[in-house]
């Protein structure tokens, strides 16, 4: 499954724009995660942080009464960064800052669906 789960990342950053991609659980604990820029270190703490603003977000999200919080984009000077829900586990990546916003929430979405079948067993 892990040889799976990084063979979607390694394809989804074949997308131009994108710079880093991982999968982590529910206490940031990476599960799989692939860049050309970034080191394992690098990508372990980017794992942890990113699990600390979900959890950061569910509490705003509840506290306002908004429901459930489904996806976290955020635009940064140097790039975008995008967090997706996938059963138990947090589909995340970094892009470059002029990427087409709809051309990659597309393929995350179908990379997501790629992880939660693999996740189920599916592949």
């Amino acid at each position: 499954m892990q040889e799976v789960l990084e063979r979607i990342l390694v394809d989804f950053l074949k997308i131009s724009g994108t710079t880093a991609a991982g999968i982590i659980d529910s206490d940031g604990l990476i599960i799989a995660s692939h860049s050309p820029k970034m080191g394992a270190e690098e990508l372990e703490v980017a794992g942890g942080l990113i699990a600390q603003l979900v959890s950061s977000a569910r509490e705003v999200s509840t506290a306002s009464g908004l429901g459930e919080v489904r996806d976290i984009i955020s635009e940064t000077e140097n790039g975008k960064f995008f967090v997706l829900g996938a059963s138990d586990v947090l589909f995340w990546f970094f892009t470059e800052p002029g990427i087409n916003l709809g051309y990659i929430r597309v393929h995350a979405k179908k990379a997501l669906e790629k992880i939660e079948s693999t996740l189920a067993g599916g592949d």
